[in-house]
């Protein structure tokens, strides 16, 4: 039977929550790199529309209304890495 509390929009992404630097600072230690990542703040990169302070998704509500639990993305990118 369905629930329509159990509707709308749902985010789901990896877990842990992490930053495009900390996604690329992963990638290379997966790798075996030594490339040095630096974050920069969004002030340093201008764009016509405003970014926001924090851009994690929320994905509680995925979690809470069908027991979907956020998989590790970094398990994800070694078995891209390896492929």
């Amino acid at each position: 039977q369905r629930d329509p509390a159990k509707g709308g929009m749902y985010h789901f992404a990896g877990a842990p929550d992490t930053s495009w630097a900390g996604f690329a600072r992963e990638i290379m230690a997966q790798a075996g790199l030594g490339a040095e990542i630096a974050d920069i703040p969004s002030s340093a990169y201008p764009t016509p529309a405003a970014r926001p302070l924090n851009s994690r998704l929320d994905c509680s509500r995925i979690a809470q209304d069908f027991g979907i639990a956020r998989p590790d993305w970094r398990a994800g990118l070694a078995r891209v890495l390896d492929h």
